[in-house]
């Protein structure tokens, strides 16, 4: 097969949603040898076919990404953001693919849409790759263009400003106007984590806090035992990050579930080692709020504090 057929074949069963491991492994296998002759689409479109279907394969990723590094004056905005998204679906690090490609990516960030803004914004995030400047560019551009992206992706954007320890007041103040309008529309954890991510930021809007704390109040009836439930299963999965986050929107949230906090807290337990000093305040934060006794968890909890305190 030729490459575009391989490509278009394979971006076809992941927007069909078909779950074919075979074939995706003899594709790959196919696909190995061919890499040089993908064009820059081809080469995207490949990448975010795999992120959509699940499929990691570290070594095939790596050819793919130093094929797509020698054609990046050939990729569109949409292209850079898929194979951006991509490898951050898939947490393919590869520092200098990314630089490589953020360079690239600044010259054309004016012809970005306001989504392909917001998922490399995210994607960036959840690599933990920090570029001051290519966000501070990248925020201009966003900007303008907020009004036409959905409640989640102003979450994002704002998250990711948070995660990075990137501060704009001048843009923060941006997406706080768009929310207000659709709050009714926001469901519980999406407004829990906007609320973090303001107090994460440092952002003292009394007023647009205080509307989201009292449109996620009334959304607790969607954010109850059923998705606790769902929820609960998957915790020994979450980082220190996510388990404190969990902890964190429950507290603001005012909404105490004992069996869940409890098996929160046995999740967080092999991790404390990972905690930042604002993990365990978080922690501790919830665990003061629910009146949780645990005193060997809290002992663990200020040794590891003072770990931090000293630089460890």
């Amino acid at each position: 097969m030729q490459s575009r057929a391989l490509s278009n074949g394979l971006w076809a069963v992941s927007k069909l949603g078909v779950d074919d491991p075979a074939f995706v492994g003899a594709f790959v296998s196919e696909a190995r040898q061919k890499l040089p002759s993908f064009e820059a689409q081809a080469l995207a479109n490949t990448a975010y076919a795999l992120a959509k279907l699940g499929h990691e394969d570290a070594a095939f990723m790596g050819v793919l990404l130093e094929t797509a590094s020698t054609k990046l004056s050939d990729f569109t905005e949409q292209d850079m953001a898929n194979v951006l998204w991509a490898i951050a679906k898939m947490r393919h690090r590869d520092t200098t693919f990314v630089s490589l490609l953020l360079v690239e990516a600044k010259l054309k960030l004016t012809s970005y849409t306001a989504q392909s803004l917001a998922n490399t914004a995210w994607a960036l995030t959840t690599l933990g790759h920090k570029d001051a400047a290519f966000m501070g560019d990248l925020l201009r551009e966003a900007k303008p263009r907020l009004a036409s992206l959905g409640g989640k992706n102003l979450t994002n954007m704002l998250w990711a400003l948070a995660t990075l320890g990137h501060t704009d007041e001048t843009f923060v103040g941006a997406p706080l106007e768009e929310f207000n309008p659709r709050l009714a529309s926001f469901n519980a954890q999406d407004l829990a984590n906007t609320a973090w991510t303001l107090d994460t930021l440092g952002h003292k809007d009394e007023v647009s806090m205080s509307a989201l704390l009292v449109a996620a109040k009334q959304k607790l009836p969607s954010f109850t035992a059923h998705a606790l439930a769902n929820t609960a299963p998957k915790l020994p999965t979450f980082d220190a990050q996510n388990l404190t986050n969990m902890a964190w929107a429950l507290a603001t949230l005012d909404y105490h579930d004992a069996a869940f906090m409890s098996a929160l807290l046995v999740a967080s337990e092999p991790k404390l080692a990972s905690f930042t000093a604002a993990n365990v305040n978080q922690m501790i934060f919830a665990m003061n709020k629910f009146n949780i006794g645990h005193a060997e968890f809290k002992r663990a909890l200020a040794a590891r504090r003072a770990q931090r305190g000293r630089g460890n």
